[in-house]
């Protein structure tokens, strides 16, 4: 018998056998559960709200200190009804004074793609590769990191767990390498055509293998067509990924070799936007891709483009319900924004919509009952 080992009296077994017993089942319900949470879609297993600890030294507030909270709730919540209103009355701002101007701020579009068009990188058929992954390195530290230095904005998190991880340079370098080399690649034999310009210049093209240009328009494009472009692209792109999202969850053998690993993380974070596999990554742009082209989009709006769908991918992992998130701007529920895709990306069993929710609520409303569309 070791010296300091005790035995059970009724089994005579050591007690630190038994404790190591414990530990081995308790660790193999751990993976079990974490398993069945990443089959189903589920980040992990925190609850969207966790009930408080009991405990026996807590202090019941009195009727002054809960009439005090309720009166700060109330306060908070009108101010964050305020931001959202100035918003929306600055976006309305924003139509009037562009309607009113509208010929100052076409002249603006035409100087800019005269300088654009004569630019090298512009011309480049790397360009829009180069402009999205520079797009999404700037838009992180400038809106979620900036958000997550700010305390007063802790109220705002959807669940205490959110937080921003930080990425060291090496990673962030080699997920831009694993980003853009499969699109250079395309980049480098396809030849990228665009409307109104000349089809014997895309003939021309073809004859070479490797392209290191991309013809462009001559004629910028109208202010109001630009803006219509890009609200109907994020649209269409809104619509097409819904049925490949949906697609990916209801289908095991996808799931877990396509989108599994956007859904495996701790905690909700900005990066877990690029957390994909390079077919989803390829897929997503494609989809946005094909939704440019389908209403054949000027070159300049494609650019314009870009920086709009990182930035509302971004937020939608940022985790934070801010007053003046999308979601709250745009009224009647129309937008999903970070508080459905959080939900998503905890359960995985509704929300699929990127952005919007009128596709997941006609299909929520064709189950039987709001969780019956499980993955």
């Amino acid at each position: 018998m070791i010296l300091g080992e005790t035995f059970d009296s009724s089994l005579c077994i050591p007690n630190r056998v038994l404790k190591f017993s414990v530990i081995v089942s308790l660790s193999g319900w751990k993976s079990l559960d974490t398993d069945l949470n990443s089959k189903m879609g589920r980040s992990h297993k925190i609850s969207d709200v966790q009930p408080p600890l009991a405990s026996a030294n807590e202090i019941t507030p009195n009727a002054e200190s809960q009439s005090e909270c309720k009166l700060n709730k109330e306060l908070d919540n009108f101010t964050d009804l305020c931001v959202t209103w100035t918003i929306r009355l600055l976006i309305l701002l924003a139509s009037v004074i562009s309607w009113i101007k509208y010929d100052y701020l076409q002249c603006v579009v035409n100087n800019s793609w005269l300088i654009l068009r004569h630019s090298w990188i512009f011309n480049s058929v790397y360009f829009e590769t180069w402009w999205t992954t520079f797009s999404f390195a700037w838009i992180v530290p400038v809106y979620p990191f900036a958000i997550h230095l700010i305390t007063a904005f802790d109220k705002y998190k959807i669940h205490p767990s959110v937080t921003y991880v930080h990425q060291t340079v090496t990673g962030m370098l080699k997920d831009s390498v694993i980003y853009m080399g499969p699109f250079m690649f395309l980049d480098s034999v396809m030849v990228k055509k665009y409307h109104n310009v000349n089809p014997s210049i895309w003939k021309l093209k073809q004859q070479s293998f490797i392209q290191n240009t991309r013809a462009l328009p001559v004629d910028p494009p109208e202010l109001g067509r630009v803006i219509f472009d890009l609200v109907a692209s994020i649209m269409t792109f809104d619509a097409i990924f819904f049925i490949i999202h949906l697609f990916l969850h209801r289908n095991t053998w996808f799931y877990r070799k396509i989108h599994a690993q956007h859904h495996q993380h701790d905690v909700m974070h900005p990066h877990v936007t690029n957390k994909l596999t390079v077919v989803e990554r390829i897929v997503l742009v494609l989809s946005a891709n094909f939704a440019l082209k389908l209403y054949r989009s000027h070159p300049l709006t494609r650019m314009l483009f870009v920086p709009l769908f990182v930035w509302l991918l971004v937020e939608n992992h940022t985790g934070y319900d801010m007053p003046f998130g999308l979601h709250r701007v745009i009224p009647f529920n129309l937008y999903g924004g970070s508080v459905k895709h959080y939900k998503h990306h905890m359960h995985g069993s509704k929300y699929y919509q990127p952005f919007f929710t009128y596709l997941d609520y006609f299909l929520e409303n064709k189950s039987n009952s709001k969780h019956k569309y499980q993955i």
